[in-house]
């Protein structure tokens, strides 16, 4: 595994023999930084395509739009370390996403889970932009 040694949560390692778009790689890193920053709501919508797709650990999808609100209700702090990233082959948009995700609840203890998550990402033919197009998250019990 490869990495930018940094003390970044949101740096992670990926295999040294796989090419990774740079882009793609930019946007899992600036993606965790709005899922982790109250208020950013704006910022987190726009990491994901126009019809991108959420599904969540019940296996429930949620459509992009507005879904960072409710993520914030009860969770005044959080933090996700994307730690080891695996794409689907050299130059693949698909990926597995391993890391941990760590709460401050309201009312509640510190709460560190274990975190996998499938990725799917394009590049927006109009503004050149990579984009989420999906996300599957999956959390330690």
């Amino acid at each position: 595994m490869t990495s930018n040694a940094s003390d970044d949560p949101y740096i992670s390692e990926y295999p040294p023999d796989c090419n990774v778009d740079p882009d793609i790689k930019a946007l899992i890193a600036h993606y965790y930084k709005q899922v982790d920053t109250k208020g950013k709501h704006v910022e987190y919508s726009e990491c994901w395509s126009e019809d991108g797709v959420l599904i969540v650990p019940n296996g429930k999808e949620f459509p992009i739009k507005n879904v960072h609100y409710g993520m914030w209700d009860g969770v005044p702090r959080r933090l996700h370390r994307p730690q080891k990233i695996f794409p689907f082959g050299t130059n693949a948009n698909e990926l597995v996403i391993i890391g941990t995700v760590e709460y401050w609840p309201d009312g509640g203890s510190y709460k560190k889970q274990d975190m996998a998550a499938q990725a799917k990402y394009r590049r927006n033919a109009d503004t050149g932009r990579v984009e989420m197009e999906s996300l599957q998250v999956w959390l330690s019990a």
